[in-house]
């Protein structure tokens, strides 16, 4: 791999600051160290619209800092991992990553400040994993927009912010997470207009419901057993690996919703998840006369 670096020193501890990526990689772990100092630092534009290949970034554990527009207009950019090692993460990091989706956060000491400063620098819809020692916890914060709007009388300023996902992000503090407020929004979510957003907010509740209420739970649940025709075609996404099988360990699959499942798992040919579906329906329902085996040509 091709990394461009130079060393630097941030407070007591002397390091590589990466400086450029020259390789052609999708899915790129920067390493621990280079040339036996570790990498502490991710310079101004380390990443930009030259790195067009890239859709996954795994940073180390030990890094410090991140400057300034390090990953600057990484289109395909869609995933990044890194830990709440880094103590200094400039504005303007990822705010051009339009594409950026995921981010997988490795906490041990301040995560919450670095979560915040991660969301603030975005407005898009982000999907966030906490990964703790013990239970995971991944929380989804939708879009929203913000406009300034000319008040001539008063001659000022006013920011109007439209979309839930300023509020969802006020959920998340320095000194930790505001659950119960967090779940407390979903109406909001909901009326907001973008159902894959609210339906991605219901599924990765109860995939990781760390903190969940029995009440927030079953709102989710009715949310997902209402909106059935419009979530199970985003199950067979790649990114939305594991969906179906909450589906079925929530036992929210009714028996009119298996011939769906059934035919979408059949034409993206999931044959793996086509026989866990099949299993399911067996043992909640059922055989159903005339229904498909795995023997059958599909």
């Amino acid at each position: 791999m091709s990394f461009l670096y130079e060393q630097v020193k941030i407070g007591q501890v002397t390091g590589m600051r990466l400086l450029g990526y020259e390789g052609e990689a999708r899915r790129l772990r920067v390493p621990d160290s280079l040339d036996g100092l570790p990498v502490i630092s991710v310079g101004k534009q380390a990443f930009t619209e030259k790195n067009h290949k890239l859709e996954e970034v795994t940073l180390p554990a030990g890094l410090l800092e991140v400057e300034s527009f390090a990953f600057s207009f990484c289109s395909a950019l869609r995933k990044l991992n890194l830990s709440d090692s880094i103590v200094s993460f400039h504005d303007g990091a990822i705010r051009t990553c339009f594409n950026l989706r995921d981010i997988e956060l490795k906490i041990s000491n301040n995560g919450f400040v670095l979560a915040r400063r991660l969301l603030g620098d975005s407005d898009r819809k982000l999907r966030v994993k906490f990964l703790f020692s013990e239970e995971d916890l991944q929380l989804v914060f939708p879009d929203y927009y913000s406009n300034s709007i000319e008040d001539t009388r008063s001659q000022a300023f006013h920011i109007r912010i439209d979309g839930c996902g300023f509020s969802y992000r006020e959920c998340v503090c320095t000194g930790g997470l505001r659950l119960r407020e967090y779940d407390s929004l979903f109406g909001r979510a909901v009326s907001a207009g973008d159902p894959e957003a609210a339906a991605s907010i219901a599924v990765s509740r109860l995939m990781y419901p760390r903190g969940l209420s029995e009440q927030a739970g079953c709102v989710y649940r009715d949310h997902i057993r209402k909106h059935m025709e419009q979530i199970l075609p985003l199950c067979i996404l790649q990114e939305n690996e594991g969906w179906m099988e909450l589906l079925m360990k929530e036992k929210l699959l009714s028996e009119a919703d298996m011939d769906t499942a059934l035919r979408l798992t059949t034409e993206y040919g999931l044959t793996q998840l086509s026989g866990e579906l099949m299993a399911y329906r067996s043992n909640e329902y059922g055989t159903k006369k005339g229904i498909l085996t795995l023997e059958d040509d599909w």
